[in-house]
């Protein structure tokens, strides 16, 4: 199995057949995600690794314009020596033109096929055929055969043969000159019968047995049994081609006899160095087993661990997912969940665990809310639940920032009570009062 491609090879191969051009791309994935690249002007432009093997290059530096006239009849004169295009106008590419060989033969054709190489058909010798030379020619291939159209018109157009057994049939001369005959014949002659078969099964292969009983057209299955006593249906056409007992064939490619087995990786979530590591080199730190050279070990990134361990193949997909980012979150290698939750950036978006930013109004919230649930002795003060209870700011922390550090403009209510204090207009105690809210003293 090749190996995978890595961007430093791409980076590589691009200066090495494309002078003074660049892949600007930091990472390759696979063969069918387009690269970066940078022309020897500047340009930037995507296409996949293959196409610009192929020696396709930047579309602004060569754009598909139009041609004229003047260049093909200038190209005209330099592709063919004494060959002239005689057409005043030129249209599109489906449209043929005018041309005359040295021989002064007139002839028409499209520009792509001359560019091609394909030139005056009467000097080649392929002229149109006439009904006359197929008719004669029909004689000759086929003894008793006749051609009984009266007219060619051209090499897509059927035919009407007569074979020497007068059957009447179409065909297109090409299939006739290639040796088919008449098809009513053929049916009768070459028709397999049951019997027939079977003898050939056993000559086939040894131990195979048909056991159906008819033999209708090519198209209906029939049953075979292999020398494993498996059962199972093939057409006859399949078995002919080499075609065999496909429980055999799954057993015998099946774990260790699978020409790609590597040890049960996939069932045994290992990740392969092979595979992997260069997609990982860039950002990880990765190295081979010592155990095991195949496969894959990475370093913890918890800072205060940095120890190697392999990880499962489910958490190297992940993190490769991440860094393409297909999916969201990091999903960076721990190896364990007590390093993975010690870590000061793990599920951290904005700033490490721990950090306190005093530049903003809310940093000491958490001290305040817990304050204020003391003070109300751990009871929702609308409903007196003692379960999932939240501090409420009386006057918004946008409203009084300078103040929303006081118990005293804070309320303990549940989380259910919390949702609802926040559907009132202003969301302020004198609202939340006036709507009796407060516990005992205001009926609800």
């Amino acid at each position: 199995m090749p190996k995978k491609l890595t961007i430093e090879y791409v980076k590589q191969r691009t200066i090495e057949i494309a002078e003074d051009y660049e892949c600007l791309s930091d990472v390759y994935i696979n063969a069918h995600i387009k690269l970066l690249f940078k022309c020897d002007k500047n340009h930037e432009f995507k296409m996949i690794w293959n196409s610009f093997q192929q020696g396709q290059r930047c579309s602004t530096c060569a754009p598909n314009k139009k041609l004229t006239l003047e260049y093909i009849k200038q190209e005209t004169k330099r592709l063919a020596c004494g060959y002239r295009c005689l057409s005043d106008e030129y249209k599109n590419s489906q449209i043929k033109l005018k041309f005359t060989c040295p021989k002064d033969h007139i002839f028409k054709m499209r520009w792509n096929s001359f560019q091609q190489g394909y030139r005056c058909l009467i000097c080649a010798g392929n002229k149109k055929l006439s009904i006359e030379y197929v008719k004669q020619k029909t004689i000759e291939l086929a003894k008793g055969y006749e051609c009984l159209s009266d007219i060619y018109t051209n090499s897509g157009d059927k035919l009407i043969f007569k074979c020497d057994k007068g059957h009447t049939y179409k065909a297109i001369w090409a299939s006739f000159q290639s040796g088919n005959r008449c098809p009513m014949c053929s049916k009768y002659c070459n028709k397999y019968t049951i019997d027939s078969i079977k003898q050939k099964v056993i000559e086939l292969e040894s131990g195979y047995n048909c056991i159906s009983k008819i033999y209708k057209t090519a198209h209906i299955l029939l049953k075979f049994k292999c020398n494993s006593g498996h059962e199972f249906k093939m057409r006859w056409n399949d078995f002919k081609k080499g075609h065999r007992c496909p429980i055999c064939y799954k057993e015998n490619n099946k774990g260790k006899n699978h020409p790609s087995w590597k040890g049960g990786v996939v069932k045994n979530n290992i990740p392969l160095f092979d595979t992997y590591a260069s997609q990982l080199d860039f950002c990880e730190e990765v190295r081979r087993d010592s155990e095991n050279t195949d496969y894959l070990q990475v370093k913890c990134t918890e800072s205060n661990c940095e120890k190697w361990f392999r990880p499962t193949r489910i958490q190297v997909v992940s993190r490769i997912c991440s860094l393409n980012k297909l999916v969201d979150g990091e999903n960076r290698f721990y190896c364990s969940d007590k390093c993975k939750n010690s870590c000061s950036i793990f599920r951290q978006r904005a700033s490490p665990k721990g950090f306190i930013n005093k530049n903003s109004i809310r940093y000491d919230q958490a001290e305040w809310a817990s304050m204020v649930k003391e003070r109300d002795n751990f009871e929702c003060q609308k409903c007196g639940a003692t379960d999932n209870l939240e501090a409420h700011h009386i006057e918004g922390l946008v409203e009084n920032p300078i103040e929303s550090a006081d118990i005293d403009i804070g309320i303990t209510l549940c989380a259910d009570c919390h949702k609802l204090a926040h559907e009132d207009d202003g969301c302020r105690f004198v609202d939340m009062r006036n709507n009796n809210c407060g516990r005992g003293l205001y009926a609800i």
